[in-house]
């Protein structure tokens, strides 16, 4: 595996201060600390705090896509549903402690101050209800299973991992009206 640039470096120690710290005591010489650079390397990179979470945003909006391509290839080989991957990553992405997830956790936590993150959090919310709504069929459908796929990742996060709705993920899917990979249509 490729060794992360000094700009990615820089964006995970961002990402790391504001999840353990909190964002209202981010300072650029604390990140460039955190990334074991200067803050002459970091200015290199990130001119202002506010280019920095940029920086995390754009990152955010990549994990995003990337994971979005996941579930599509998974839906694609038929192994499992995108609403199936959606509800089970849910609950699996906080004990893993995912790129992804560390950075959606960072960009809750600076929304409440910061309109861009809260919009970059709409963005991605959004971008999954609609490949849910592709996949069902139904708008209605997907912010269901989106919401129930919030409540599960919310409840993980607090450490609550098994729930009926997580004992079971097909019953949980049927009863939210989305089929087996097997039952799905060509």
């Amino acid at each position: 595996m490729p060794r992360p640039s000094q700009r990615d470096r820089i964006v995970d120690a961002y990402v790391d201060h504001v999840v353990s710290e909190g964002p209202e005591t981010v300072t650029l010489e604390a990140v460039a600390a955190r990334a074991g650079v200067s803050k002459g390397g970091l200015l290199y990179h990130f001119g202002s705090k506010e280019a920095l979470l940029g920086g995390m945003l754009e990152r955010v909006a990549a994990l995003t896509e990337a994971d979005i391509a996941t579930a599509r290839a998974a839906a694609a080989a038929g192994t499992e549903t995108v609403a199936h991957y959606y509800l089970r990553t849910s609950a699996d992405d906080p004990a893993s402690d995912s790129d992804f997830f560390r950075a959606m956790v960072a960009v809750l936590k600076v929304a409440g101050t910061e309109e861009a993150a809260a919009t970059t959090a709409r963005a991605s919310i959004s971008a999954w209800r609609e490949v849910l709504a592709e996949e069902t069929g139904d708008e209605l459908t997907a912010d269901l299973i989106a919401a129930v796929g919030d409540g599960i990742y919310l409840r993980a996060i607090a450490g609550e991992r098994s729930t009926p709705l997580t004992r079971d993920w097909e019953t949980t899917l049927e009863r939210l009206g989305v089929r087996a990979p097997s039952e799905q249509s060509p």
